[in-house]
């Protein structure tokens, strides 16, 4: 029974995920009261509907009301996807013999800011239905997957036939070409996205700044004359991060779009940077102190310091955007995550705590208690660290680019 299981692991996998969607599909069909208004328009589509609608927190349809916000089923649900795609990821990396290390997360950080990134220019009002949509979660996240995922398999085939000396210019020629034809794509999307915002993207511009993200594939092109995959991933995340690092700066420094905004406020994200930094330095110096220790030693490791630093960006913005503890003067904002919530209700100063030791005991079951029977597994464990930080990191910068803009 064993060895049949093994061997139809995916085809098991498929199946039941098969059956799943095709209930669903005829529940929606037969059924649309159950399946499709109390289920998923309340749970899913509805509160989507409802963060997209900048006069209200709510929707109605059918007399179903949605809340803007998450829920305890929609949190258990994305959780479960989240842990299905991070398992079909993963077997896809391991087929492109794709090495996940601190290197392979340098390459995806454009990614990971660009989701933060794009979530408060929706924020800002920058663009309507229904392209506002694609901007809002989990939409969002969906969009930087298949842009990750292109560019990680394109990039594996460029390094192969790269790293072959008669190849070597042909492949530079070919990732020129469709880099350039990816940042076409792009630029039209984002002038035909101005149709459906409040600002126009100016195409020249974007030509001109997206300029920097060629610079680390002719970087490692000139250094090691091939294209590695890294360089390759993470100069195409430029490609989408750069259009929208342009607009926050054009909304603090030169015009804000929407007029249902607060003063900017540069002095709590430098406050937030400055404790979050004293946190990291703290744990960095004590793991150094004690490098001899090898238990210790763990936690100064870049993936471990960098999930450290992800979620205490969300932990601390959470909590002083929250209840002001400085009596600051912000605007009130409220928690969209149930369990974040209820924590913060018991006491406010416990979720940044509860995050900071969450992290810590993460790091102490993978890298010490389980260091030897996962020592086989570190592409999987790096993948779920990956997978920690942007669970920690995306929120977190989200919130801290809301406040500091005003938002």
């Amino acid at each position: 029974m064993k060895t049949w299981f093994d061997k139809n692991l995916y085809l098991i996998i498929y199946s039941v995920l098969a059956i799943i969607l095709s209930v669903v599909i005829i529940g929606c069909i037969f059924a649309p009261s159950l399946f499709y208004d109390q289920w998923i328009w309340k749970y899913y589509w509805g509160p989507l509907v409802a963060d997209a609608n900048p006069n209200a927190s709510t929707a109605i349809h059918n007399g179903i009301v949605a809340t803007e916000g998450y829920t305890l089923i929609s949190e258990i649900t994305y959780g479960l996807l989240l842990i299905i795609s991070l398992f079909g990821i993963y077997n896809l990396l391991k087929k492109l013999k794709i090495i996940i290390d601190w290197r392979f997360c340098l390459a995806l950080m454009p990614y990971i800011i660009y989701g933060p990134v794009s979530r408060v220019l929706e924020d800002a009002d920058y663009f309507s239905i229904p392209f506002v949509y694609w901007f809002i979660s989990p939409l969002i996240y969906l969009q930087i997957a298949i842009f990750a995922i292109f560019f990680v398999i394109f990039g594996s085939i460029i390094e192969r036939y790269s790293k072959n000396q008669k190849n070597y210019k042909y492949s530079l020629s070919i990732t020129i070409i469709v880099l350039l034809v990816v940042n076409i794509f792009v630029t039209l999307i984002w002038m035909y996205g101005a149709k459906y915002g409040y600002s126009n993207f100016e195409p020249f511009i974007f030509y001109t700044i997206s300029c920097f993200s060629f610079v680390p594939i002719f970087y490692n092109f000139i250094k090691n004359k091939y294209i590695s995959v890294n360089s390759m991933v993470f100069s195409g995340g430029l490609l989408f991060l750069l259009p929208g690092i342009y607009l926050i700066g054009k909304w603090i420094f030169i015009e804000q779009w929407s007029t249902s905004v607060n003063d900017s406020r540069f002095d709590i994200f430098l406050l937030i940077v400055v404790l979050v930094s004293i946190v990291t330095v703290v744990v960095y110096l004590i793991s150094k102190k004690f490098q001899k220790n090898d238990n210790i030693l763990a936690f100064k490791k870049p993936l471990n310091l960098a999930m450290i630093v992800g979620h205490m960006v969300d932990g601390f913005t959470s909590y002083i955007s929250i209840y002001d503890p400085l009596n600051m003067g912000l605007p009130i904002y409220v928690e969209k995550h149930p369990a974040s919530n209820l924590l913060m209700e018991i006491w406010p100063p416990l979720f940044p705590i509860v995050k900071f030791f969450l992290i810590v005991f993460v790091i102490y079951v993978f890298d010490i208690l389980y260091r030897e029977e996962l020592k086989n597994y570190k592409t999987f464990v790096n993948l779920i660290k990956i997978g920690i930080l942007i669970l920690g990191f995306s929120p977190g910068a989200r919130d801290l680019l809301r406040v500091t803009m005003g938002v």
